[in-house]
């Protein structure tokens, strides 16, 4: 049997870069990418250094919490006994301070299902929140070092 290093001697380099793994930030800087992309969308990336990849991120998570609201969508605040607006609520507040400030101003809230585009409105808003919380693991998986 041979060992892992022998059979990669014996494979031809076709022209591709070598793995290199990257190099882990501080644990102070990934915890606070992480809370800073909890915070606002993007802003994690940005932390880390990661200026196209925040942008893009922080873009993307507003254009589909901007398209909610546009299209009528409620933002959900938990109601006792009603255990999916638990559920729409901890989605929405994976916006962070977006959802918080319209939750205080009561944008979204109280919105009845009058528009035909209100469902569509209320399930951007859902997806934009459950985006940002994958957005703070990927900021978690590159400050650790386990993504580049």
């Amino acid at each position: 049997m041979q060992s892992e290093e022998q059979s990669e001697k014996s494979l031809p380099n076709l022209g591709a870069a070598p793995v290199s793994h990257p190099e882990p930030v501080s644990l102070a800087r990934t915890l606070a990418a992480c809370v800073a992309a909890l915070v606002l969308p993007g802003l994690g990336h940005l932390v880390l250094g990661r200026w196209a990849r925040g942008a893009v991120i922080g873009l993307g998570i507003a254009s589909m919490f901007g398209c909610g609201l546009w299209m009528q969508g409620r933002v959900f605040t938990p109601q006792p006994g009603d255990w999916l607006t638990w559920l729409f609520s901890f989605l929405d507040a994976g916006l962070g301070v977006p959802y918080f400030v319209c939750v205080t101003a009561d944008i979204g809230v109280k919105i009845q299902a009058a528009a035909p585009t209100y469902e569509y409105g209320t399930n951007f808003i859902a997806v934009a929140g459950a985006l940002n919380m994958l957005a703070m693991m990927d900021a978690y998986d590159i400050g650790i070092g386990r993504k580049a």
